[in-house]
């Protein structure tokens, strides 16, 4: 890991060292004593896990609008 690549922890505002924390228990950054390293090998894995999630998310809301709008025409 290059220091160079590094973005310094004392740089970030405390919202930006939260949402680091974050990424780093999802396994995508490493945090180290001198900056945050973004682990591009993790990156894939982690686009599937969001996109799986949108779809997921999507697909809840179509069956949820379905089922509203059966009992709304049943009535």
């Amino acid at each position: 890991m290059d220091a160079g690549k590094s973005v310094p922890l004392r740089e970030l505002t405390e919202d930006e060292r939260d949402c680091a924390q974050l990424l780093a228990v999802a396994g995508v950054l490493t945090i180290r004593q001198d900056g945050c390293y973004l682990r591009s090998s993790e990156m894939p894995v982690f686009r599937r896990k969001r996109v799986r999630l949108a779809v997921s998310g999507a697909v809840g809301a179509l069956v949820l609008a379905l089922v509203v709008a059966v009992l709304i025409l049943h009535r």
